[in-house]
């Protein structure tokens, strides 16, 4: 018997709430869903799903709103990007709260804010709600602004006369560089941003990239410009508006832009070419809106994509057919792709993306692709660059036209190059900008060495994960239960005092490696999450939560105890460091790092040294030396790579 509508499928369910169809599947098990088995598949009803994700947005079930995370979030937050903030913002905090309150819907909210601004700032006549209603065009200063608000509205024209919404009119709202954007965002449900992968670019970070291309002639594109941050920037270097080209799919913020661009050139009459469209689905590589507007392409795309956005799954075929040479379904890389199409020859494309896009492996598509058609004119790290994301940022500057090599400008803390042929012969096509030409003279010493890899030479094995450590886990040791580590207590060569408690039941968990990973006669144990090589060593068979994973060598005659000297060494946490720059170690980068071949006397004499250190707890610091020496690393290089830490 086939379901009804009002059933859901693993899948269905997991999307709705915004987890992975494993965590729907540990629910189950924990009780907190009720399957239905129907022809051998799997169903949830529908109304217990939606009061579960009740439960979670409204943080009653705290556990899994942290599984949920900032996909279903309904936290509100004021980005503090936006530099011209008054230390003083009641009048924004009001604003919100008013909205909140009054549980006014986003869209009508965002029409009567932005008559507020357009009355102050003298753009429309009359502050009379039923005469701006009217659309009369002697109320409107520009005949493009009347169609533009008429347009906006008429989904919500009911909702709108409501006197709830009329009351924003009384608000203040000082007048300031996207004002209307600052409240949009601050408005809008974080959930929501990081749904479609959005958030505010700090304005010196925007000033910055329009101040280094942007000329009076250029014609400039943002295609995913939001309320249209970018685009104003545009305002002291472009006199004609008509220059001035966005898209988005989100239908408010182009409606803010185009508000946006008429008040910033408030002596020309004119239509903002802001259009309300997909990029990736809908624009043409050719004649991007239409036959008068830039065929040939554009001189500068300026922008900052969406990153990690969940693409609908009616979307995702139709990408894989369009990009077929982006296999990671990553948005970032979908629209750098899309924007090197769209730019003129020699045009110029500057970027703000994730750091992750330089050395992760799954990025090596769109690497590849930056590498083989254009040159990349420089890549800034600019750090943590956004409220409430943790990810790290960068800026890239590309040229659309091959080179063979290049000098890369790269600034992180100081400026320098590297050619960009280097990127090409790196495995994965990594940019491994975190290297001076200094850093890669040592790093290529080492890679002289004849030496084996991890590469089909270990098995690994990640850490438990439990489901629920509050049920799973004693900070006690009660009878039949055992030490588990977490991360934090893995230090260079060894454990320190397990705090958690377990009674091994793998079938109750959600996940497990094979039991016989970490039973091993010896292992290695490392902090995943870490920006450093941290390794212990264990022959007493004990577990480890999923922040501390497991690795065993398989080299025959290549002693365990070997490349635990080597990896919790400052010259390999220098090569680590400088070619991958992760906060995770990642079991990809470590099967590049080289393991020299060395004599059995010399493993011997590293194997001594490693149990001296083990038993007694003192440095590595002779062993540090013996592995500089080794790999014939003079003093001044020694020195140069303690200063580098």
């Amino acid at each position: 018997m086939k379901p009804e509508k009002n059933f859901l499928t693993i899948s269905k369910t997991a999307s709705l709430i915004g987890v992975s169809n494993a965590t729907i599947k540990n629910w189950v098990r924990h009780d907190l869903l009720k399957p239905i088995f129907e022809e051998g598949s799997v169903f949830f009803v529908e109304e217990d799903v939606l009061k579960l994700h009740a439960k979670i947005k409204s943080g009653e079930i705290y556990r899994l709103n942290n599984r949920a995370n900032k996909r279903s979030s309904a936290k509100k937050f004021i980005p503090k990007e936006y530099g011209e903030i008054n230390k003083s913002s009641e009048w924004l905090t009001a604003i919100i709260n008013y909205v909140s309150v009054n549980s006014l819907e986003l869209e009508p909210a965002v029409f009567y804010l932005a008559l507020n601004v357009l009355i102050s700032e003298k753009f429309i006549r009359t502050n009379d709600v039923s005469k701006i209603l009217s659309f009369n065009k002697k109320y409107f200063k520009n005949s493009y602004l009347q169609n533009i608000l008429k347009d906006y509205c008429s989904n919500f024209i009911s909702i709108s006369k409501n006197k709830l919404y009329e009351k924003l009119l009384e608000y203040y709202i000082p007048n300031q560089r996207d004002v209307l954007g600052l409240l949009y965002q601050s408005i809008k449900y974080e959930g929501d941003k990081a749904k479609q992968g959005s958030y505010y670019t700090p304005k010196n970070i925007v000033d910055n990239i329009v101040k280094a291309y942007v000329k009076k002639v250029s014609t400039v594109l943002d295609p995913c410009c939001g309320t249209g941050q970018f685009l104003l920037s545009l305002n002291g270097f472009i006199k004609n508006p008509e220059q001035i080209y966005g898209i988005d799919i989100d239908g408010a913020a182009v409606f803010i832009c185009k508000l946006n661009l008429i008040m910033a050139y408030p002596t020309y009459e004119f239509e903002p070419k802001v259009f309300h469209a997909d990029t990736l689905l809908e624009i043409k590589t050719s004649s991007p809106f239409n036959q008068n507007d830039s065929p040939d392409g554009f001189d500068i795309i300026i922008t900052n994509p969406p990153w990690g956005l969940h693409f609908p799954n009616d979307s995702i075929g139709k990408l894989k057919s369009l990009y077929p040479k982006i296999y990671s379904l990553e948005s970032f890389s979908y629209f750098l792709f899309k924007s090197i199409e769209l730019l003129k020859p020699n045009g110029v494309l500057s970027f703000v993306l994730p750091e992750a896009m330089l050395n992760i492996k799954v990025h090596s598509d769109i690497r590849k692709e930056i590498l083989n058609s254009t040159t990349i004119l420089k890549i800034e790290k600019l750090g943590r660059a956004f409220t409430n994301v943790f990810t790290n940022a960068i800026r890239l500057d590309l040229k659309k036209q091959s080179t063979t090599n290049h000098p890369v400008q790269i600034i992180n803390k100081i400026s320098f190059t590297i050619d960009q042929q280097r990127f090409r012969t790196n495995p994965d096509y990594i940019f491994d900008i975190e290297t001076n030409n200094e850093d890669s003279q040592i790093i290529e010493k080492v890679y002289r060495k004849p030496h084996h890899t991890l590469k089909n030479n270990a098995e690994w094995a990640l850490g438990i994960v439990t489901g629920d450590n509050k049920k799973f886990l004693k900070d006690s040791i009660n009878n039949g239960y055992e030490e588990i580590y977490r991360g934090k207590e893995v230090n260079k060569y060894i454990l320190s005092k397990a705090s958690d408690f377990i009674l091994f039941e793998p079938e109750k968990f959600q996940q497990t490696a094979p039991i016989e990973k970490y039973r091993a006669k010896e292992k290695l144990i490392y902090r995943f999450i870490s920006d450093k090589l941290v390794f212990a060593y264990d022959d007493k068979q004990k577990l480890t939560l999923n922040s501390a994973n497991i690795l065993i060598p398989t080299i025959t005659n290549y002693p365990v105890k070997v490349v635990l000297a080597l990896f919790n060494s400052s010259l390999y946490q220098f090569i680590y460091s400088k070619k991958f720059n992760t906060i995770k170690v990642l079991r990809g980068n470590l099967e590049e790092l080289p393991l020299p071949i060395f004599s059995e006397k010399i493993y011997n004499k590293i194997v001594k040294l490693v149990d001296e250190i083990i038993l007694s707890g003192k440095t590595n610091a002779e062993l540090d030396l013996l592995i500089f020496k080794l790999l014939d690393i003079s003093e001044s290089e020694q020195k140069y790579i303690l200063a580098s830490r």
